[in-house]
C-alpha cells in the first residue's frame, strides 16, 4: 500500500516507519473530534441566558376622577437596565397634565445571580373626563426597539370634594384635602384671586403630615408665567404648628412663600409645585426572625422617597379703570409715598449740588421708575445713580427705591425745582393716587470761573557719600584650625543645609496660594483689593501736581469702589449703598468707620463734576481722607 502525502511518499509495505507516522496522524485526528464533541456538551448544557432588558408598564389606577392624580410607572428588568436611555412616553397632553417623575433601583443577588430592576414613575394629574388609552411605551436599547402593551384608564366627572383623594383648590385660592384622610399633602394658598396688575399676591405653600418625613427639596417649582416674582426670607428651621382636619391631626409647616405681582390683565394660573419627601415606612414583620433581623424593618424601617403636588391656581387680573387715570399714571400699584432733599441750598456756579429723590412704601420696588423731574435749565444734570432696598421679611413687600442726581449750577440766581409728582393705583380703595414733593429753591452765587494750580519746587539731587577710595582685600589675621580636629557645623552650614527644605516648603505654599488664587475669585480678589486701590490712589496723586481736579476725584472715587467691590466681592457695576453698608456691617465693622467711606465717596461724586475753583488744599485733604477711610476698612475687615 502506497501512501502519499505533503512529506512524500511511503510504502507501507516495505518500511515500517510510515506505519508509525499513519498511527500518529489518525489519533490526532481522533483527539480532535472528542474535543469538539466536548466543547459541544458543554455549550448544550449551559443554563439559557434570560433577555438582556425586559420592559413594563403599569399604573397605580385605570378609574380616576377629574383634577385627580395618577401615576404610571416603567419598570426595566435586566442586566441592561442602568444603561439604557430614558423611555419614550407617549402624549397624554389631551386628558392629562404631566406633574414630575421619580426613579427607584433595586439590585438583588440570587443563587449567586445578579437581577437589576429600574422603575421610573411619571405622575399626571387628569383633567378631561372620558375612556382613554395609553399608547405603548417605547425603550430603544442596541438597534432594537421595545414596547409595552397600551393601557386603558377612566376618567370620571368630579361630582364633589368626596370623590377627589387628592386636595382640591376652594373657592378662596387654597388646596383644601378631601373627604379621604391622607397621610401627607401639600396645600397651595393666595390671598387673593382677583387683583389688579402689580397688585401683590401672597402664595404661601404649606405641608401637612400626619408622619415622619424629611424634605428632600423642591422637585418642580411653580410656572409663574405671567407674574414677577419675589421670594420672601424664611427661617432655616421652619417653625411648625398643629391642625386637626375631620378629626385628624396635622402636623402643618410653611415651607415656601411667594409675592407675585402680575404684569398685564387676563385670566393667570400659578402651576403646581412639586415637593420631594422622605418618608420612613415600616414593614410588616415576617416570621422568620433573620428575615427581621438583617432586614430594614428590624430597626428604623425603610425610607421611600415621595413626590407630594399642590393644585393649580387661577387668578383673575382685571385691568385699571380708563376714569380718572392720571396722565403720569405708569401701571405701579400699591401704597407709596415721595420725598426729595438737596444737600444744600446755597452754591456758587460750577458747584455741584446734589438732588436725592426717594420713593418709599408697599408693592414691587424693583419695577418702580424713575419719576419726571423738570430740572432749571441754568443746571447741568448728569445720569443718576439708582440704589433700592427690599423688605422681605414682613407680611408684605415694602421697601424703597432712590434716584441720587449731580445738578452742575452754570448761571448765578435763584433757581427752583418743581414739584416732583407720582401716581399710583390703591388696590384697597380702587382709586389713583397722586403724590408730590415740596419745591426745592437753591441760591447760586458767582464762583471763580478759573482754576490756578501751584507750581511745583525745585528738584532735589541726592549726595552720595563713597567713604575711602581704597578697599582691602583682608584686614583682619584669619582663623586657623588644627588638622584632625572634629569640624563642627556652624551656623552658614546649616542655613544652607537646610535652605532646599524651606525653598521647598516655600514653592509648596506659593504653590496652593496661586491654586486658591486661580480656583476662588474672591479669595482672588480680596487680595487684591489694596493694591488695584494703591494704584488708583498713585494716579490720583500725579493728577494732583498736574491740576486735573475732575480726573483727580474720578482716580479716588475708583479706588474707594474697587476696594470696597474686590474685599467684598461684588460688582463696581452693581454696588448699591444699602447693600455695601448691610455687607459692611456684617462684617462687623464700625458705624463710623463706614460712614467716613461713604462721606468720601460722597465728596467724589460731587467734586467731579465742578472742576472749577478747587483749591489744591481740598483735594490733598480728600486724597488724606480717602487713604484713612481704606486703612480703616481693611483693618476692621481683617479683624
Amino acid at each position: 500500500m502506497v501512501c502519499r502525502g505533503t512529506h512524500g511518499t511511503f510504502d507501507h509495505g516495505n518500511s515500517a516507519f510510515p506505519r508509525f507516522l499513519v498511527r500518529m496522524h489518525w489519533g490526532r485526528w481522533m483527539k480532535t473530534v472528542h474535543t469538539l464533541f466536548f466543547l459541544l456538551f458543554m455549550l448544550a448544557t449551559l443554563p439559557v441566558q434570560a433577555d438582556e432588558l425586559v420592559v413594563r408598564a403599569y399604573m397605580d389606577k385605570t378609574v380616576v376622577v377629574q383634577n385627580q392624580q395618577f401615576t404610571l410607572s416603567v419598570e426595566l428588568s435586566g442586566k441592561d437596565a442602568q444603561s439604557v436611555p430614558n423611555p419614550e412616553l407617549p402624549d397624554l397632553d389631551g386628558f392629562a397634565a404631566f406633574l414630575g417623575s421619580g426613579s427607584s433601583q433595586s439590585i438583588q443577588y440570587v443563587n449567586g445571580k445578579m437581577s437589576v430592576s429600574k422603575t421610573i414613575a411619571y405622575h399626571y394629574m387628569a383633567t378631561v373626563a372620558g375612556d382613554f388609552t395609553i399608547g405603548p411605551v417605547t425603550v430603544r436599547h442596541r438597534g432594537r426597539e421595545l414596547k409595552t402593551d397600551p393601557i386603558p384608564i377612566t376618567v370620571r366627572q368630579a361630582a364633589g370634594p368626596s370623590q377627589t383623594p387628592a386636595p382640591s383648590a376652594s373657592r378662596d385660592g387654597q388646596s383644601r384635602p378631601s373627604d379621604s384622610v391622607q397621610d401627607m399633602y401639600v396645600c397651595a394658598e393666595v390671598d387673593k384671586t382677583s387683583v389688579y396688575p402689580n397688585e401683590a399676591v401672597i402664595l404661601t405653600y404649606q405641608i401637612y403630615t400626619r408622619v415622619n418625613l424629611t424634605p428632600a427639596g423642591i422637585s418642580k417649582q411653580p410656572a409663574t408665567t405671567g407674574f414677577w416674582a419675589e421670594d420672601f426670607e424664611l427661617p432655616k428651621q421652619l417653625p411648625t404648628t398643629t391642625e386637626v382636619i375631620r378629626g385628624q391631626r396635622y402636623t402643618v409647616a410653611t415651607f415656601k412663600k411667594m409675592a407675585l405681582f402680575p404684569t398685564g390683565p387676563g385670566k393667570k394660573t400659578i402651576e403646581p409645585l412639586g415637593l420631594d419627601c422622605d418618608v420612613r415606612v415600616q414593614r410588616q414583620r415576617s416570621r422568620d426572625p433573620f428575615e427581621d433581623f438583617f432586614g430594614d424593618s428590624f430597626f428604623l424601617g425603610r425610607t421611600e422617597r415621595r413626590t407630594l403636588h399642590s393644585q393649580p391656581i387661577g387668578i383673575e387680573v382685571k385691568p385699571f379703570p380708563a376714569e380718572g387715570r392720571p396722565a403720569d399714571f405708569s401701571g405701579t400699584a400699591g401704597s407709596f409715598r415721595i420725598t426729595a432733599v438737596v444737600d444744600k441750598h446755597k452754591a456758587e456756579t460750577h458747584d455741584a449740588v446734589m438732588l436725592r429723590v426717594t420713593i418709599t412704601g408697599t408693592g414691587n420696588i424693583r419695577t418702580l421708575t424713575e419719576p419726571r423731574i423738570q430740572i432749571p435749565p441754568d443746571f447741568e444734570t448728569y445720569p443718576p445713580r439708582v440704589s433700592e432696598s427690599v423688605d422681605r421679611t414682613g407680611t408684605s413687600i415694602s421697601g424703597s427705591k432712590s434716584w441720587e442726581y449731580v445738578l452742575v449750577p452754570r448761571n448765578p440766581g435763584l433757581h427752583k425745582i418743581q414739584p416732583i409728582r407720582f401716581s399710583y393705583f390703591d388696590p384697597r380703595s380702587e382709586a389713583y393716587r397722586t403724590v408730590q414733593t415740596e419745591e426745592i429753591a437753591v441760591q447760586v452765587e458767582k464762583g471763580r470761573e478759573s482754576f490756578a494750580g501751584f507750581p511745583s519746587g525745585p528738584s532735589r539731587t541726592a549726595v552720595q557719600y563713597l567713604g575711602r577710595d581704597i578697599r582691602f582685600i583682608m584686614t583682619a589675621v584669619p582663623r586657623f584650625t588644627r588638622q584632625g580636629t572634629p569640624t563642627r557645623p556652624s551656623v552658614g552650614f546649616w542655613i544652607v543645609a537646610l535652605l532646599p527644605v524651606a525653598a521647598l516648603g516655600l514653592a509648596f505654599v506659593y504653590r496652593k496660594h496661586r491654586s486658591r488664587l486661580e480656583a476662588d475669585t474672591a479669595y482672588a480678589r480680596e487680595r487684591q483689593a489694596g493694591r488695584a486701590a494703591r494704584k488708583h490712589l498713585a494716579r490720583a496723586r500725579s493728577l494732583l501736581r498736574e491740576g486735573g481736579a475732575d480726573r483727580f476725584y474720578a482716580e479716588v472715587s475708583r479706588a474707594l469702589s474697587s476696594f470696597v467691590g474686590n474685599k467684598l466681592n461684588i460688582s463696581e457695576a452693581g454696588m448699591m449703598t444699602a447693600d455695601v453698608r448691610k455687607r459692611l456691617a456684617a462684617k462687623q465693622v464700625a458705624p463710623e468707620v463706614i460712614a467716613d467711606y461713604f462721606d468720601c465717596l460722597a465728596v467724589c461724586d460731587r467734586m467731579r463734576f465742578a472742576p472749577s475753583g478747587i483749591e489744591a488744599s481740598q483735594m490733598r485733604e480728600c486724597l488724606k481722607k480717602a487713604e484713612q477711610a481704606i486703612t480703616d476698612l481693611d483693618r476692621q475687615i481683617r479683624k
